[in-house]
């Protein structure tokens, strides 16, 4: 793995681009007040990740543009511009968002592959974009993949009782998303829907990470024996990475979630990969090392400081059934 330019870094022969939207301060009280725990843990990290001033923490906005196997796959295209969402910081929205995607080198029209993790408006916002007073698809060569439980759960068509409009995030009116974000698309000819798991190529597939939504999914990476998840929300601070009950509201299935948060720190451990959240501050990835029998955080191209033989007894201790079934 190397770090190029800014947060794009290689994997193998992939390539992965970072394409920023926006930043918002969340109050760090949202995930825990526990003094010894943010001392021992989180102020190591860089400053994004805890403001001691503020007691906030950067939320990134960002997408992940991933290229290998001849194909740019867009993960993840954020909020969108000029919509309507009832929280000031996602409304009304005229962000460069076209213009820092094509300065990644992934102009609209080159993108060949779109996917969401989640259907929350900000993994999916950029899908459309308002032409002549209709919301059309932004990226008109792409396939768009949704996963079929996902799709399901916010069709606003769906008989489907997961759907559970009560379980909606927030305030930020995810139930007229699919109609502004997902339906124009569908109609457009350009979606696919698949189930989880699915190979987008030799290098590439989606998994399942629910919890977060039902459908919630990921990417997985592999390239010349390097390995990277494009993990979306499965969790979204790494204070996390060393305590998965720890979150932020929103979840579909919370218990779901903390165990996708388990077997998914396992699963980066053992495989030495990394780690691409879709709301990390800066550096926004980094991999997991052992810290006594608590996993940590190591942000960007940072690198395990002991030798790993010895801490992986930890881990091999799980029975057959405790195993990673992403």
């Amino acid at each position: 793995m190397t770090e190029t330019s800014g947060t794009t870094v290689s994997v193998g022969a992939a390539r992965i681009d970072r394409v920023e939207e926006q930043y918002l301060p969340v109050p760090f009280i949202a995930l825990t007040d526990d003094k010894d725990f943010i001392a021992r843990r989180i102020t190591p990290l860089p400053d994004g990740f805890l403001d001691p001033a503020t007691m906030t923490f950067q939320f990134s906005n960002h997408s992940w543009v991933v290229r290998v196997d001849g194909l740019t796959v867009l993960v993840d295209p954020c909020n969108g511009n000029g919509r309507k969402r009832g929280v000031s910081y996602f409304d009304d929205l005229d962000l460069p968002y076209l213009e820092r995607l094509a300065a990644a080198g992934a102009p609209a029209e080159t993108i060949d592959v779109v996917f969401c993790t989640h259907l929350h408006h900000d993994h999916c916002g950029w899908n459309t974009m308002r032409v002549d007073e209709r919301w059309t698809p932004t990226f008109p060569n792409a396939v768009y993949l949704f996963v079929d439980t996902e799709y399901r759960r916010w069709d606003t068509r769906s008989p489907d009782p997961d759907r559970a409009p009560q379980a909606d995030s927030g305030t930020t009116g995810d139930l007229n998303v699919f109609d502004e974000c997902v339906r124009p698309v569908v109609e457009a000819g350009l979606a696919k829907i698949i189930s989880a798991p699915y190979p987008i190529s030799p290098s590439l597939s989606v998994e399942a990470a629910p919890g977060h939504t039902f459908g919630h999914s990921m990417l997985r990476l592999t390239s010349e024996g390097a390995h990277a998840y494009l993990t979306g929300d499965a969790l979204h601070h790494p204070a996390q990475v060393s305590r998965p009950k720890l979150h932020l509201p929103g979840c579909d299935d919370l218990a779901a979630a903390i165990e996708t948060r388990r077997r998914l720190f396992s699963r980066l451990y053992e495989e030495d990969a990394l780690l691409f959240p879709a709301h990390f501050a800066a550096p926004h990835y980094g991999r997991l090392d052992l810290d006594g029998d608590e996993f940590v955080f190591l942000p960007g191209n940072a690198t395990r400081g002991s030798d790993r033989r010895n801490r992986h007894v930890n881990l091999t201790s799980r029975t057959e059934n405790q195993q990673p079934s992403f």
